[in-house]
């Protein structure tokens, strides 16, 4: 939340910080290996939505809250799962902190994102032929606020009483309901064409294991 002012919560040492980025990946990768069934054209076309949704995020700091992260992690998780959505959201916040600056609230940004991936795992946000826009739409408004609330538990230290975090919550309104109205935009603009291209991902997942269990497991 209070991401463009700079504030941040705890500073790590370049050791713990190493120990978190290689904690957050290999929580990626290990996800990414589930199903062990997958191919390389599906793994490149995911890699490809981290590294660009990473670098519109880090070209449009300069506008507090104003990123396609929130929105994409929503979708990855309806159209492709948790796991393959929780690892998105791990290596996106790992890679775009890499430039934006990395640290202890890092967990908290990939949690947030984590817990919006799965959330949209589990709701039904419509087809790429028949999306449910305004649903997309709610949803991403509650998941900004729901994003600010996680990113905001950086910040606590243990001298940090309620009415401190209280004060915290107040203030990163603003920025919340930013985000809220950004998401929407994002929704609108782009969620249609997002749900077609992680279809094409979904149905090289699909293709490949048809073919291993016709040609493998049915001999």
């Amino acid at each position: 939340m209070f991401e463009a002012m700079g504030v941040h919560g705890p500073v790590l040492s370049p050791t713990a910080a190493l120990v978190l980025d290689v904690l957050l990946a290999g929580l990626a990768f290990a996800l990414l290996m589930k199903p062990s069934r997958h191919n390389t054209g599906d793994m490149a076309m995911l890699a490809t939505l981290v590294v660009v949704t990473s670098a519109i995020r880090v070209l449009m700091a300069p506008l507090p809250n104003v990123q396609p992260v929130t929105v994409v992690a929503l979708l990855v998780g309806a159209r492709l799962g948790a796991a393959r959505g929780v690892a998105y959201a791990v290596l996106v916040a790992m890679l775009s902190n890499a430039v934006l600056g990395d640290g202890w609230w890092t967990l908290f940004q990939a949690a947030g994102w984590a817990a919006v991936a799965v959330a949209g795992s589990r709701l039904d946000l419509g087809t790429s032929a028949s999306p449910r826009l305004n649903r997309m739409a709610l949803v991403s408004v509650v998941a900004a606020f729901g994003f600010g609330l996680v990113t905001n538990l950086s910040l606590v230290e243990p001298t940090t009483g309620l009415m401190t975090f209280l004060t915290l919550m107040v203030q990163s309104l603003p920025f919340d309901a930013v985000h809220a109205v950004g998401n929407v935009a994002f929704v609108v603009w782009c969620g249609p064409l997002m749900m077609r291209f992680l279809d094409r991902i979904d149905t090289s997942m699909e293709h490949v294991i048809e073919v291993v269990e016709r040609h493998v497991i049915d001999g």
